[in-house]
């Protein structure tokens, strides 16, 4: 495999530092938004795989 397309919200910091210490590179970004303005699953924590 030549390319590998991977996401982390950087709300869930350790699996972003994780993803970044393996070697990924920021290709895209998004944002993620909640109402009530509140953490909902974007915790620092939390190892969430998303799927669009």
């Amino acid at each position: 495999m030549s390319r590998l397309v991977a996401g982390a919200n950087m709300g869930r910091h350790e699996a972003y530092q994780t993803m970044l210490r393996s070697g990924f590179k920021t290709d895209f970004l998004g944002v993620a938004m909640h109402r009530p303005s509140e953490p909902g699953y974007n915790g620092p924590n939390a190892y969430v795989i998303d799927r669009s």
